[in-house]
């Protein structure tokens, strides 16, 4: 099977192979044993456990670097001078029960209690991070729940949640319907590579260096953000939320993960401190495409298929296109700086899983967006 990351070394190598015959680099070539095979899971660890508050912080907002809010996934600030005071419109207290409880990570419970919920968040292993809790409101007009963020518990951005009744929710704030299988352009970033010959110098420019006696080649990642064309593969009618989703095309000039973080291979680099990672999809995002796709396969095939003879090359396969790298594998937003581990998911088979990769590897990976809206309110 054809490796893209091979490809684009040897790319490279003819790039700048007349002035480099002299000047050859202590570091050896990678082989072909080192390379990514995207039919093999060898590198891979499915995750088993999940951090809840992590898990809570991704269902409602990615945060930078800063601390800032990078995006927002679910509730709207309605206050402006309560920014981290968020809304959601529901019908009733049992939609607003409903959208709570999907927010529990996967293996954690919250306990019932008279009213509402407790809800303790617990890393993966176990250790304690404080806590939210979930009430119903009946002492209030237009607030049906509230989630409170209880004190000294990290959760950034976000103090309370309030579960709106969706009959009085700001005409200016409405979600609008969208509808299974049906397109829509939404602006995200759009990575690709970008090949820049400088002159020599003695220090390492950003982005890393392939060294020459007359030339540096920095790769470096430009993410424009334009219309990109999602397919809508949930609707969100029926109380349902929307999942919209866009693939990178799988071939080869297009934007791949390769994480070994050598002079080389600069990308991981990338990836974590000009915070790529965090334009990318959350777990807790990619998690419902995967239970979307684990339980509509053919649905999501047939998407994807849709996709192709748009143009588009979202399939892993040959069956559209010659230079198919045959890897439905998708980096996502999280990176763990102790492990040096990074997660993806897979959906290389019709049971899709979430996975560790580690981020000294050589690994070749697209990547896709991924939005998720609320039930719609008109």
């Amino acid at each position: 099977m054809k490796k893209n990351w091979f490809y684009l070394f040897m790319l490279m190598a003819i790039t700048v192979m007349p002035l480099t015959s002299c000047d050859k680099e202590d570091e050896p070539t990678p082989n072909e044993e080192n390379l990514h095979d995207p039919t093999s899971d060898a590198d891979q660890t499915p995750v088993t456990g999940f951090d809840a508050l992590e898990w809570l912080q991704s269902n409602l907002a990615v945060i930078d670097e800063n601390g800032n809010v990078a995006r927002r996934i679910y509730g709207t600030p309605l206050d402006a001078s309560q920014p981290s005071v968020l809304s959601v419109p529901v019908d009733n207290l049992e939609g607003a029960q409903t959208t709570f409880l999907n927010w529990i990570a996967p293996g954690k419970e919250a306990t019932e209690v008279e009213g509402g919920y407790d809800y303790n968040l617990t890393d993966a292993d176990g250790n304690a991070q404080g806590s939210v809790s979930f009430r119903a409101v009946t002492n209030e007009d237009n607030v049906i729940a509230r989630m409170t963020v209880a004190a000294g518990t990290d959760l950034k951005q976000v103090s309370e949640v309030n579960f709106i009744n969706n009959d009085v929710w700001p005409e200016n704030a409405k979600v609008q319907r969208y509808y299974s299988g049906r397109t829509y352009k939404i602006k995200a970033e759009d990575y690709t590579w970008n090949f820049i010959r400088t002159p020599k110098t003695r220090s390492m420019p950003i982005g890393g260096q392939w060294g020459s006696s007359g030339y540096d080649i920095t790769v470096r990642v430009d993410a424009p953000k334009r219309d990109l064309e999602f397919m809508c593969i949930q609707g969100n009618g029926n109380g349902q939320e929307a999942i919209l989703v866009w693939l990178c095309p799988d071939e080869d000039d297009v934007y791949k993960y390769n994480l070994r973080e050598t002079t080389r291979h600069p990308e991981v680099k990338l990836y974590v401190e000009q915070d790529v990672y965090k334009k990318l999809p959350s777990v807790v995002e990619a998690q419902k495409v995967l239970n979307f796709y684990n339980a509509n396969n053919e649905t999501w095939n047939g998407f994807l298929k849709e996709m192709d003879y748009r143009g588009y090359k979202w399939s892993a396969t040959t069956g559209f296109w010659n230079d198919a790298t045959c890897n439905a594998e998708f980096i996502l937003n999280s990176y763990n700086a102790s492990t040096k581990k990074i997660k993806c998911l897979d959906l290389d088979d019709p049971v899709g899983k979430i996975c560790d990769v580690a981020s000294d590897s050589y690994n070749d990976y697209r990547y896709m967006h991924i939005r998720v809206f609320p039930p719609a309110t008109n």
